[in-house]
């Protein structure tokens, strides 16, 4: 009889273990997402974002993936991103995120429409290689969304407004983007990176 609850206890505290290891995998983490543009850039959306969210237009630290950043993510564009990956179109729109990078699972996306006067959008696109070029409609302003793998998106969002997605990501390579007539080409585009 000894041996049985020994065995029987042994077995319930190994269930215990794994139930915490499933359960704390299951964790969902949450990357903050700004849409702005021009009307949303004040003194302080400068260096840091409105309400914590993003860095502003100079990026991180003047030094990071904003307008002035050194990597190529700002206004001089970045080849790949078929119209653009900065500043074109009819005016200066931008993405900006808390995360380049996050781990593979339960991603809950915080975004917040920081413009004052455009609705915008924000659609998660699943891509092979973040070079990859998305198939673009110059007709229509907006990226062929039948021809491209969108896991999810928040639709029209009107100024000051926050929405809330919630996607399963497996590790690879996306874009979040603004699919709105030419606001791709205007530079609402960034890349997020999931890992294992």
């Amino acid at each position: 009889m000894r041996f049985s609850i020994s065995r029987l206890t042994t077995g319930l505290l190994m269930l215990v273990a794994l139930t915490f290891s499933v359960v704390s995998h299951a964790q969902t983490t949450a990357v903050k997402v700004s849409l702005l543009d021009m009307t949303s850039v004040g003194g302080h959306m400068m260096d840091r974002g409105a309400r914590g969210y993003g860095h502003g237009m100079m990026g991180r630290g003047m030094g990071g993936p904003g307008m002035m950043g050194p990597d190529g993510y700002g206004m001089q564009g970045r080849g790949g991103y078929g119209p653009g990956y900065g500043m074109m179109g009819h005016g200066m729109m931008f993405i900006r995120t808390d995360h380049d990078t996050v781990k593979a699972g339960k991603i809950r996306f915080e975004v917040a429409n920081l413009s004052k006067s455009e609705i915008h959008e924000m659609a998660v696109v699943a891509v092979g290689s973040l070079d990859a070029a998305l198939p673009y409609d110059y007709n229509t302003w907006r990226v062929i969304e039948d021809q491209v793998k969108i896991l999810g998106e928040t639709h029209g969002m009107k100024p000051n407004d926050t929405k809330t997605l919630e996607l399963t990501l497996a590790p690879g390579h996306y874009l979040l983007i603004c699919n709105l007539p030419g606001h791709y080409a205007a530079g609402m585009v960034i890349p997020l990176i999931v890992t294992k």
